[in-house]
């Protein structure tokens, strides 16, 4: 599809989306196939190195499972080889990450399971299911090999934040709903809970939960609102919105700095990703916070609806941003996984 009719096709489907009916399929596997993305410069395949990022590789899914789709939020294991992966159609993924000479090639032994809500039950209509955030609650990512834990995933529509147990196949097994403020249960339907941070112990605020809306949703101009659960306290906080760009994830480094990821759309210019940095010192400070970009990219690169963002580091010392895509179940959008090194 020619890049120049690429936003005026998003717009419409975007526009004209609902979400999908339940799937027929009730087994856990799901098939799936990847395709490289080995360049993230359409114009200059050769570049690696964009602003503060190194690209490292990325693949492209597709599946004809009607489940698989929709991907909002990610978490990776501490060797980058296992993923868990939440839908926002209520649906939790856990797979494996492939590599071939350290750059990922491919994802392998996927399996679906229905969210569930604190009283057990698989969860319903888009309106309780509409999952945007997942993290797990340690702050250090999946457990090398595996997938299970305690994971916190963030809704919007119906605003709240479920703890979930995950077995080791990457099925819920409890959940209960967390305490919030009630501002975020005030926030816009469609401009709830966007991103999910937790900070790994021993940074600065260790074991704190922070969470954002997607976008500016008070009077106050140009900021996204925020919170920080420690310790039973929660404290309100504010990231300085620029560009027109909205809020789709968070995630905290281990030194405590929080990596924020946004999306822009216009029908004129198409899909555009940016990745800012806030450092730690700064959910203590006077708010709200600033945050410096570390990458923009447009449709000059290969990205989509980029939705999702979990870190690790790997074999060779590496801090790894793994970035996923929500292809809104749209044809004409795509599933991305890009890996990206901090530098």
């Amino acid at each position: 599809m020619p890049r120049t009719a690429a936003p005026l096709l998003f717009a419409l489907l975007l526009a004209s989306w609902s979400a999908p009916m339940e799937a027929v399929a009730t087994e856990a596997a799901v098939p799936v196939e990847a395709s490289p993305v080995p360049a993230f410069d359409e114009d200059d395949p050769s570049r690696a190195v964009f602003d503060g990022l190194r690209f490292l590789g990325g693949i492209e899914v597709d599946s004809s499972d009607d489940r698989f789709g929709g991907l909002s939020g990610i978490e990776i294991s501490g060797d980058g080889r296992k993923a868990l992966l939440v839908g926002d159609n209520g649906d939790l993924f856990s797979a494996t990450l492939d590599y071939d000479d350290g750059i990922l090639a491919g994802l392998s032994d996927v399996a679906a399971y229905r969210l569930i809500g604190a009283d057990g039950k698989p969860l319903g209509d888009k309106e309780s299911s509409d999952a945007e955030s997942l993290r797990a609650l340690g702050g250090n990512g999946l457990a090398e090999g595996s997938v299970s834990g305690d994971f916190l995933i963030g809704f919007e529509r119906d605003n709240r934040i479920l703890q979930v147990r995950v077995d080791d196949k990457g099925a819920p097994v409890t959940a209960k709903r967390l305490a919030l403020p009630d501002a975020v249960a005030a926030l816009p339907e469609n401009k709830g809970l966007e991103g999910i941070a937790v900070i790994p112990p021993g940074a600065p605020n260790g074991g704190a939960i922070v969470t954002f809306a997607e976008s500016i949703v008070t009077e106050e101009p140009d900021v996204i609102p925020g919170w920080m659960i420690r310790n039973g306290e929660i404290r309100d906080l504010g990231l300085k919105r620029t560009s027109d760009f909205n809020l789709t994830d968070i995630v905290a480094l281990p030194g405590g700095d929080l990596i924020v990821l946004e999306r822009y759309f216009s029908i004129f210019s198409g899909v555009a990703m940016r990745l800012r940095r806030i450092p730690a010192a700064a959910l203590d400070g006077p708010q709200p916070m600033e945050a410096a970009t570390l990458l923009t990219a447009g449709s000059a690169h290969e990205v989509d609806n980029m939705e999702g963002v979990a870190v690790h580091t790997d074999a060779q010392g590496r801090t790894v941003l793994t970035i996923i895509s929500d292809d809104n179940f749209n044809l004409l959008q795509r599933t991305l996984i890009l890996q990206f090194e901090l530098l």
